[in-house]
């Protein structure tokens, strides 16, 4: 028998309006269809900021309205904030009672031993930066039914399925799934979708400090051995560091023709601005993926930043 779709791990959840209420928590959370999804989300990547809170929910409205938005959420007891420096992003996640509400909806997988995540100050930059990069490949990229694993979410040990299943509403069909880490090494994102009718799987990697000639070898043989059929999309902070990773690569990937392509190099200012087939994704082979229609090969220049602007130009 399938379990009651409104029992929480607080006791019974009543649903009032379209929404649910977890009982027993003393805020008595209320979750509305939209407030799952959104927390859902921010979950999956450990925190969102404000402003990427405002480029994943409210693309076509203000930077006040997502401002509301979160600052209502917080009220409620929903999300937590943490800043470190006064002129830095806040980062915003879940606390406890929220993950146990979600779960009991069976809206995400938990161990049974689990704490809100922990925001590392030396890897939230980097973890931005990748948050960055998945909206805008939600956004524009072009790809149909596409589901996404974060590396969070790989090294919890939810599987792409299993993500599926939870974002599709039939989380009540894994029932007893127990979250087993399986890759020694994760991307920093996963992803499959549907592209002209092919399905297809990338492994992103996001290289915001440069690799050294180690880290470039565990890369390479912990990615050909889990992800062997993905397009592994390595991603650098900016174009040099970019050509120095193709460079770098290209003899590691020597002997296997069918792995070296597919491997493919760009950075994160090309990624970040244009649609994901248009993203001149440069394989060892010096050409493009084959799924790559019309690449942009030089940014619009108000997304150049300002020091690469050219001279004389204006805002």
């Amino acid at each position: 028998m399938r379990p009651d779709p409104v029992a929480g791990p607080f006791g019974r959840a009543t649903g009032q309006g379209g929404g649910v209420v977890a009982e027993g928590h003393p805020n008595n959370l209320a979750l509305e269809p939209r407030d799952i999804e959104t927390l859902a989300y921010i979950h999956s990547n450990k925190f969102i900021t404000t402003k990427l809170f405002h480029r994943k929910f409210h693309p076509h409205q203000s930077y006040v309205t997502a401002c509301v938005h979160l600052r209502a959420l917080e009220a409620r007891g929903l999300v937590m904030k943490v800043r470190k420096f006064q002129n830095d992003d806040t980062y915003y996640y879940l606390p406890s009672p929220v993950l146990k509400a979600l779960s009991g909806l069976a809206r995400i997988l938990t161990s049974p031993e689990f704490r809100a995540p922990h925001i590392n100050p030396l890897e939230r930059h980097h973890d931005k930066q990748v948050l960055a990069l998945r909206i805008q490949i939600e956004r524009e990229g072009g790809l149909e039914g596409l589901t996404w694993l974060s590396d969070y979410e790989m090294r919890c040990g939810l599987r792409l399925d299993w993500k599926r299943a939870l974002e599709e509403g039939r989380g009540w069909d894994l029932a007893g799934a127990k979250l087993r880490r399986v890759y020694h090494r994760t991307p920093d994102g996963y992803f499959e979708g549907t592209l002209g009718g092919q399905d297809l799987a990338f492994a992103l990697e996001y290289e915001n400090t440069p690799y050294n000639r180690d880290k470039m070898v565990a890369m390479v043989l912990n990615l050909n051995r889990d992800f062997p059929e993905a397009f592994k999309l390595v991603v650098s902070r900016d174009k040099p560091h970019a050509l120095r990773m193709l460079n770098g690569l290209d003899s590691l990937v020597r002997g296997d023709l069918r792995s070296r392509r597919r491997w493919a190099f760009s950075f994160f200012e090309m990624v970040d601005a244009v649609p994901f087939t248009r993203v001149p994704w440069v394989t060892l082979e010096q050409d493009y993926l084959p799924f790559v229609k019309d690449p942009i090969l030089k940014l619009p220049l108000a997304n150049v930043p300002a020091m690469e602007q050219p001279k004389g130009a204006t805002a």
